[in-house]
């Protein structure tokens, strides 16, 4: 996923329509608008998921007009692009990642340089995302976080959170929006794959120290999307393309 320079600047290439790092890209100026490629390829892979799965949103209203921390659970590859394609286009949402999936395969790594979508994470390196994902909510865009910091190992659970999220609210004053995501862990034709939105968390809710806010925020996303995940068990005689669905990215 892509990210800052080491000294947390942002040069432009050649064309200035990007910010680079290493062979990471993300888009420069305005970061909540999504233009002309990323709609087209929103508009087109929605129709390619409708066709693959049964998709169900609930709880779009609770989702703002600007930007957020969009906090969701993992359990496969499905999950960014669920939050990508059904949440509104506008503000655009970046997704914070391993600097490695883009490795993962060629697609990957067209998709996130092409669409400019991705906040790398090094481990090495935690403070340059941090500095790239404020920018990021500071130019007007959202931000796509997966607090359990792994996959998940089973639907309608969810591991322990890290503090992320809220240490990245807290210090910006943007909102945590909790998302449950149920039916991406194993995949199949017709596949019903859910999306549930929660109600927002306000920084300004939390009271004390910067330690107790934190933490008291990651508690209050963690009961949230606990909520959010009733865990949605479908048991088909045929589960077709199961395998190939499921390893496809």
């Amino acid at each position: 996923m892509p990210g800052p320079t080491t000294e947390g600047a942002h040069p432009h290439t050649a064309k200035g329509n990007y910010i680079a790092a290493n062979d990471l890209h993300l888009q420069v100026g305005a970061a909540a608008p999504a233009r002309w490629p990323v709609r087209l390829f929103r508009l087109w892979v929605r129709v390619i998921f409708r066709l693959f799965f049964r998709v169900r949103v609930r709880g779009l209203e609770n989702v703002p007009s600007t930007h957020a921390i969009v906090c969701a659970n993992h359990l496969g590859w499905a999950d960014a692009f669920m939050v990508l394609l059904f949440l509104p286009v506008e503000p655009r949402i970046y997704i914070l990642g391993e600097r490695l999936v883009k490795d993962i395969s060629g697609f990957r790594n067209w998709v996130i340089n092409g669409l400019e979508v991705m906040v790398a994470l090094d481990r090495d390196k935690p403070r340059e995302a941090l500095r790239i994902m404020e920018d990021v909510l500071r130019r007007g865009g959202s931000l796509l976080i997966f607090p359990e910091g792994q996959l998940g190992t089973e639907e309608g659970n969810l591991r322990e959170l890290q503090h992320g999220a809220s240490h990245l609210s807290v210090a910006s004053g943007a909102l945590l929006l909790p998302v449950g995501l149920t039916g991406t862990s194993e995949l199949w034709l017709r596949r019903t794959l859910t999306i549930r939105i929660g109600q927002l968390i306000l920084p300004t809710e939390f009271e004390g120290d910067l330690r107790t806010r934190i933490h008291a925020m990651t508690a209050r996303l963690d009961t949230s999307m606990r909520r959010l995940l009733p865990g949605d068990f479908e048991r088909p005689r045929f589960k077709l393309l199961r395998k190939w669905l499921t390893n496809l990215l």
